[in-house]
C-alpha cells in the first residue's frame, strides 16, 4: 500500500506538535509496511528530494506572497493578498499534481493544507484517488487557525472567514474519510457543513517514544516542580497560569519551556519577575521532564489535541489542564489530573495548590491505560486506509462521483 501524506511542514522545519506528529506518523507506517511517503512545503524556490528517517520527502515551493512562518510581521494589506490568494490558489496545482504522479499513491492523507490551498482535492480528484483527511487545527474554518481573536474564542465565525474557508468546505464534502484529533474538532466542524456524508474517526496524536524520566520522593525533593510546555502565547493560557503563581502557597517552581515573540516573553517575565518561575525557551522533551511532576496546560482556546498533555501521560507526570477541546481526551490516562474552567485563574491556584500539598499523591498515582500509543495510532490509520480501499474499490464510477 502506497500512502502519500500530505502537510504544510515537515521536521526540520517546525513550528508546532503537528509535524512532530506527522512525522511520527510517516515513521511509524513505514515500519508496518506501508510505502508512506510526505509531501510538504519549503520557502526556497526549488523542489527539494530527500529521505529522512527512513521516510521519502518531497518539499515544493510555496507560489504565494511570502512564506509565512519566519516570524516577520505583514502589513494588514499583504495579510489579506496572501489569505485571498490560498483560499483558491491555482498556482499551486501543477506542482502538487507533478508530485502526485511522481509517487503514484493508492491513496492521500491530507493534513494541514495551509499553503497547499485546494490543490491536494483537486489532484486527488483529477487522478480520482482516494482522500483521507486529519483535522489538526481550526484552519478549514478560519483564516487564523484558531478560532480565536482578540484574547477570547469566537462564539461564532467573522465574515472574512466564512468566505476565505468556503472553496475548502465545498471540497471537504468528496473526502473518503475524516479524522478529527479530537471528538470536540470532528463535531465542530460537521456542525458547520463540513464533511456532511463522510465517514469519521476520531484517532488523536501519540506520545514520543522518550525514555520515562524518574521522579524523586518527596523526602529526596520537597519542592513540586510544575511545567508548562508549548508556544509562549496568549491562547495558551501562559498569562492565567502565571497569575494563578501569585496565590500559590508552600513550596513550589514552574519551568516554563517554550518560544514566543520576544517582546512578549520579555513583558511577562517582568510582570511576574518571581525566583521559582524559571523561563528555559525552547527545550527538548528529554531535558523537562525530569524537571516537572505536574504538567499545567491552561489553554484559553479549543486546543485540538494536546501533544504536551498526552506525553505528560506517557511520562507518568500529572496533569492540570482546561476543560476545553481536546485537551481532556489527551489527558486520559493519567495517574492524577484536575480539569479547571479555562481562563479562570483562582481554579488554576487551587488545582496546583492540591498538588503542592499533596505531593506524593501527585508524583506516585497509578497509570491508567494511556489512550493512544504509536502503535495503536498506527494500526488505527492502516484500519482506516484499509476500510477506504475497500470502499473504493466495490464502488462504480458513478457511485464515487456521487458519493
Amino acid at each position: 500500500m502506497r500512502v502519500l501524506i500530505v502537510n504544510t511542514l515537515y521536521p526540520p522545519a517546525q513550528v508546532g506538535g503537528a509535524e512532530r506528529s506527522v512525522a511520527q506518523l510517516a515513521q511509524g507506517l513505514r515500519r508496518a509496511g506501508v510505502e508512506a511517503s510526505v509531501l510538504t512545503l519549503t520557502p526556497g524556490r526549488e523542489t527539494v528530494n530527500e529521505r529522512i528517517d527512513g521516510v521519502p520527502v518531497q518539499r515544493l515551493p510555496l507560489r504565494n506572497r511570502y512564506w509565512p512562518y519566519d516570524g516577520a510581521r505583514r502589513s494588514a494589506v499583504r495579510r489579506s493578498i496572501w489569505h485571498g490568494l490560498e483560499a483558491a490558489n491555482p498556482l499551486m496545482d501543477q506542482a502538487v499534481d507533478r508530485a502526485v504522479a511522481r509517487v503514484r499513491p493508492d491513496l492521500i492523507h491530507l493534513h494541514l493544507t495551509t499553503g497547499f490551498s485546494l490543490s491536494v482535492y483537486r489532484a486527488a480528484a483529477r487522478r480520482d484517488l482516494p482522500l483521507v483527511q486529519t483535522l489538526r487545527d481550526w484552519s478549514m474554518l478560519c483564516a487564523r487557525a484558531s478560532l480565536f481573536r482578540r484574547g477570547g474564542q469566537c462564539e461564532r465565525r467573522c465574515g472574512s472567514c466564512v468566505l476565505l474557508t468556503a472553496g475548502k468546505r465545498v471540497r471537504s464534502q468528496a473526502v473518503d474519510h475524516v479524522i478529527g484529533l479530537s471528538g470536540p474538532v470532528l463535531e465542530t466542524h460537521r456542525a458547520a457543513g463540513y464533511f456532511r456524508r463522510t465517514p469519521g474517526s476520531v484517532i488523536g496524536n501519540a506520545a514520543g517514544a522518550a525514555a520515562i524520566a524518574p521522579r524523586p520522593s518527596s523526602a529526596e525533593a520537597p519542592t513540586m516542580c510544575f511545567g508548562f510546555l508549548g508556544r509562549v502565547e496568549p491562547e495558551k493560557g501562559i498569562e492565567v497560569l502565571l497569575a494563578a503563581t501569585r496565590g500559590l502557597g508552600g513550596d513550589w517552581s514552574l519551568n516554563v519551556a517554550g518560544r514566543g515573540e520576544a517582546d512578549y516573553v520579555q513583558a511577562l517575565r517582568r510582570a511576574y519577575e518571581d525566583p521559582r518561575i524559571v523561563w528555559r525557551g525552547q527545550m527538548e522533551a528529554a531535558a523537562f521532564w525530569p524537571r516537572v511532576d505536574v504538567l499545567v496546560a491552561p489553554a484559553v482556546w479549543a486546543e485540538p489535541f494536546g501533544r504536551s498533555v498526552a506525553e505528560a501521560v506517557q511520562q507518568g507526570r500529572g496533569v492540570i489542564a482546561s476543560r476545553i477541546g481536546g485537551l481532556p481526551e489527551a489527558a486520559q490516562g493519567a495517574g492524577m489530573s484536575a480539569l479547571i474552567k479555562p481562563g479562570d485563574a483562582g481554579a488554576l491556584t487551587a488545582a496546583m495548590q492540591a498538588a503542592v500539598d499533596q505531593p506524593e499523591r501527585w508524583r506516585f498515582a497509578p497509570l491508567g491505560a494511556p489512550a493512544w500509543t504509536e502503535a495503536s495510532i498506527v494500526a488505527a490509520h492502516r484500519a482506516v486506509y484499509r476500510q477506504v480501499l475497500s470502499r473504493r474499490s466495490s464502488m462504480t464510477s458513478a457511485e464515487r462521483d456521487q458519493a
